[in-house]
């Protein structure tokens, strides 16, 4: 893919619409049967308490770190004592190269999408690198 194309593509046409919502008192163990039953998730978002409230995150690499790491038991291991919150949120109609360094200023690998105040999809790494590939 050449530059120009790459320019010309946004988060709506590589975002993930396939991701689990989530209640922050689930426990980890609910997040992941949730992530193994939808088959492609990578990431579960956290719900907001309430509209002024901000999405979480919960990756693999939050529960390798967060909780198998630390020996904590994913059945009483809450999802919002180890997600990652306030999340980037970017628009789905930001061109890739802006969302590429939206992740490399702030050190992410993903961020939601929000259209007109819904979620919408989750933007990852993974699907900006496939991007070059299309």
């Amino acid at each position: 893919m050449q530059p120009h194309e790459i320019y010309s593509l946004r988060a709506r046409d590589v975002m993930n619409r396939n991701f689990v919502l989530a209640s922050p008192l689930e426990t980890v163990s609910d997040a992941i049967a949730k992530m193994a039953a939808c088959g492609d998730c990578q990431v579960t978002i956290v719900d907001r308490a309430d509209e002024d409230d901000a999405y979480g995150i919960v990756t693999f690499q939050e529960i390798v770190y967060k909780v198998i790491a630390k020996s904590l038991s994913p059945t009483r291991t809450r999802v919002g004592e180890i997600m990652e919150k306030p999340l980037i949120v970017v628009n789905p109609t930001l061109r890739l190269p802006f969302v590429a360094q939206l992740f490399s200023r702030f050190h992410i690998q993903n961020a939601i999408v929000i259209e007109e105040h819904r979620l919408v999809g989750v933007v990852s790494s993974p699907d900006l690198v496939m991007a070059l590939n299309k």
